[in-house]
């Protein structure tokens, strides 16, 4: 076992500290799902110390540098203002209220609820039934857990020989009353411009199933997922079935009526 010098001291404190420090909080896992599962993906947040064999100085360079790399790609929470519950509680009230007056929630008379957010400032034709676009989308749980998405850039195509994230590079093609995306995403279109973004809560009434579950996963871990909500849908074990919405965030590419 490597002696552990001052070198190693500092490394190991650092280590420790920072795991702690940069740890995905669960505010930030709905925010930034994508970086949440990637950074437990790629292994960042496991313990030093599972396989319990000696540690390395190059062991303990690997998870320091892997830690401080999260803390650059993972946004901090903001500094809370509040000095204890009863005024964090009403400052948390007073930004809902504000957002919401500024941005809306839509409700549809299917049951689907959406927000822009960021309207479309291009002139052009608008989405309507029958239209042909191209948009990008990504999807979670209700609860934040990312599931899957194309042209976000959380996920990686092959360009130019090698794996590339995927932001700018793929996309889909849609043909609005086709049933290509469910039903629910279909309504949620209509009337959006060129490079308007919406978020959209998506009831299983009028989702996945009416689109013959379009669009698919292609990623292991989206696949894994997939399958996941499907077992939620119609109850497993003791479970019993729960009609559990998605959330997607879809940005219209191109339009052509």
């Amino acid at each position: 076992m490597v002696a552990m010098n001052t070198l190693g001291c500092v490394t190991l404190s650092l280590w420790i500290g920072l795991s702690y420090s940069f740890a995905p909080t669960p505010i930030q896992r709905m925010k930034f799902p994508h970086l949440a599962a990637q950074a437990e993906d790629d292994g960042i947040m496991k313990p030093l110390f599972d396989n319990k064999q000696p540690i390395s100085r190059a062991d303990l360079f690997e998870y320091s540098s892997r830690i401080i790399g999260l803390s650059l790609i993972l946004p901090a929470e903001a500094n809370a203002k509040c000095t204890d519950i009863e005024s964090c509680r009403e400052e948390g009230e007073r930004k809902i209220e504000a957002d919401l007056k500024l941005n809306p929630i839509m409700r549809l008379s299917d049951g689907v609820n959406y927000r822009v957010l960021r309207p479309s400032t291009l002139p052009g034709p608008k989405v309507k039934d029958g239209s042909s676009i191209e948009l990008i989308y990504s999807i979670s749980t209700a609860s934040g857990q990312y599931m899957y998405s194309k042209g976000f850039g959380f996920e990686k195509v092959s360009f130019g020989g090698k794996q590339q994230f995927d932001l700018g590079l793929d996309s889909m093609r849609v043909l609005v009353g086709e049933h290509n995306v469910p039903v629910g995403i279909e309504s949620a279109l209509i009337g959006m411009g060129k490079g308007e973004r919406r978020r959209v809560e998506l009831p299983p009434g009028v989702g996945f199933e009416t689109s013959n579950w379009q669009p698919e996963p292609i990623t292991r871990r989206g696949i894994t997922q997939i399958e996941q909500y499907k077992r939620k849908l119609v109850g497993f074990g003791s479970q019993p079935p729960f009609p559990a919405e998605t959330v997607w965030d879809i940005e219209v590419l191109g339009i052509r009526n």
